[in-house]
């Protein structure tokens, strides 16, 4: 009679903690909860079993989700976390507690994209190559569209990156917005056709670029996702290496550069 009071004092608590989204709480009574049920009598076990088992489900749940956030903080290979997340897509949807689904809905939605948004992160250094490769080898209008290419990944990178990750970012995209602007006027210079030269500018103004220049935003209580601990300043010259191994034909050893923006 006293365990089974003491059962429904702690379960009536957690639901309360649930609804007050205070989560961490409601997860500290987990093991005295499953202690106490598990040294019911089997018949008082039937009267808790529902409440305790729905209690169970929901509150492993959630510390799985934040277990997952925790990793992705500390940089753990993405892979581990998409494992993690496919083995609970499935099972949000039973989650019984309407706050816990909440929270546990926002933050895999926001693991999901900051994972494909990571995963964006060879693209970006392909389509830099692809650009520099292009404009070296008089292609412009190609170089042009892997530019246009370019911006949507920058876009899906920014948001999970820190104030300096944008700005580095947005360097690289300027530096090759501003590749192919020269690489425009140098064709200009050897009087090329100006109704050619104008049909290869479309759209491609500061203007456009202006506004993709990172801005300082307060810090909310998303995700903090570190897309590398440091990307390497135009100091070191990755894209000038790079592009002289394209010119000696050494586009592997190329993309290798790259590919540690």
């Amino acid at each position: 009679m006293i365990l089974r009071g003491k059962l429904r004092a702690l379960l009536n608590t957690c639901q309360t903690l649930m609804n007050e989204r205070k989560f961490d709480d409601a997860l500290s009574f987990y093991r005295r909860i499953n202690s106490i049920f598990n040294n019911l009598k089997t018949n008082d076990q039937e009267e808790f079993i529902e409440e305790v088992d729905s209690f169970n489900y929901d509150i492993m749940i959630y510390y799985k989700i934040k277990e997952s956030i925790v990793l992705f903080e500390n940089q753990v290979d993405l892979e581990i976390i998409k494992n993690r997340l496919n083995m609970m897509e499935g099972r949000i949807e039973d989650i019984k507690n309407k706050y816990i689904h909440a929270y546990v809905r926002e933050n895999f939605d926001k693991l999901t994209s900051a994972y494909s948004a990571l995963k964006h992160k060879d693209i970006f250094a392909r389509r830099l190559l692809e650009i520099y490769f292009f404009l070296d080898t008089g292609l412009v209008d190609t170089a042009i569209d892997k530019y246009y290419e370019l911006v949507p990944v920058y876009n899906s990178l920014a948001r999970f990156a820190n104030f300096n990750q944008r700005t580095e970012m947005y360097k690289l995209l300027k530096d090759a917005y501003t590749a192919i602007q020269n690489r425009l006027k140098k064709e200009k210079s050897h009087d090329l056709s100006k109704k050619v030269i104008e049909k290869k500018k479309v759209e491609v103004i500061n203007d456009n670029l202006d506004r993709f220049r990172p801005k300082k935003v307060k810090k909310t209580k998303i995700l903090r996702v570190e897309i590398k601990k440091k990307m390497p300043s135009f100091t070191q010259n990755p894209l000038a290496n790079a592009k002289l191994h394209i010119k000696q034909g050494n586009i592997e050893e190329a993309e290798k550069l790259l590919s540690k923006l």
